[in-house]
């Protein structure tokens, strides 16, 4: 949460021409949160219809 008060700080201070810049750029950071949650749901899926499969060593620290 300090880092997005950080980050709101400093895109407020810029002057951008676009509208509404923050609400827009934190919509974004949603549905990056929400794509990360997909994925992870999605593997430990495939995990469990799988298990015998040899996942990388980067999948199974998931």
């Amino acid at each position: 949460e300090e880092f997005l008060l950080a980050f709101e700080h400093y895109i407020n201070y810029r002057k951008h021409k676009v509208a509404h810049f923050w609400p827009k750029l934190l919509m974004k950071v949603t549905d990056l949160r929400m794509i990360g949650a997909c994925h992870a749901s999605r593997f430990l899926h495939m995990k469990v219809e799988c298990p015998t499969e040899l996942f990388p060593p980067l999948f199974l620290e998931v």
